[in-house]
């Protein structure tokens, strides 16, 4: 299960962000390096996906591949919760996966099929770990991006905030509480893929 806050915000308040060392009771630390990832989405021509309300992406960062499909999201005020299969992998096409519940899902979904590319999102995302009493307890990640669409380049930026392991929701939203006293955060209700295919329907 994925759960996140997303947040529209300004390139200038990532900065704000990227130059702190807590919010409130948290402490933040930086990944040594940003991330540039190429996200691919795929869907059928008829987009089984979409209307299923999956999503169907590989992401390419440096030198490593991640197959990602994501299942229905629950949404509230930013807050997106959704089940998500994630591994290493190269291709988007899940009659190569490995045999498991991903597998299954993604072929009864999309049948026999073949997949096509719908959209694809270039993110350079900052990563900042926020822990309490020595846990990290959830992802701060600053992306700036653009949309690749109908031949234009949309670019966009935005705030999200995911949960660990270690943390709750209440971590979240004391995150998202603490970061309003640096900059204006915009409660996103789309996802990255929503909002490149509504950019393309409209080309």
């Amino acid at each position: 299960m994925e759960v996140e806050a997303k947040y529209a915000v300004s390139g200038a308040d990532l900065r704000v962000v990227a130059m702190l060392d807590h919010l409130g009771i948290y402490a933040l630390r930086a990944a040594p390096e940003p991330e540039r990832q190429q996200n691919h989405y795929f869907d059928t021509a008829d987009r089984r996906l979409g209307q299923a309300r999956y999503g169907l992406r590989l992401r390419e960062v440096g030198e490593r591949s991640l197959v990602t499909l994501k299942g229905p999201a629950e949404v509230s005020e930013g807050l997106h919760r959704r089940a998500e299969y994630e591994f290493a992998h190269g291709d988007p096409d899940p009659r190569t996966w490995p045999v498991g519940p991903a597998r299954e899902l993604a072929l009864a979904l999309i049948g026999p099929a073949p997949l096509l590319p719908t959209l694809t999102i270039v993110t350079r995302r900052e990563l900042i770990f926020a822990s309490y009493q020595s846990q990290d307890v959830a992802e701060i990640c600053l992306d700036h991006g653009v949309f690749h669409v109908g031949g234009r380049d949309v670019p966009f930026s935005e705030l999200e905030i995911e949960l660990l392991p270690a943390g709750a929701e209440s971590d979240l939203a004391a995150i998202a509480v603490a970061l309003r006293e640096h900059i204006d955060l915009r409660p996103e209700s789309r996802s990255k893929l929503q909002r490149g295919l509504a950019l393309a329907e409209n080309c």
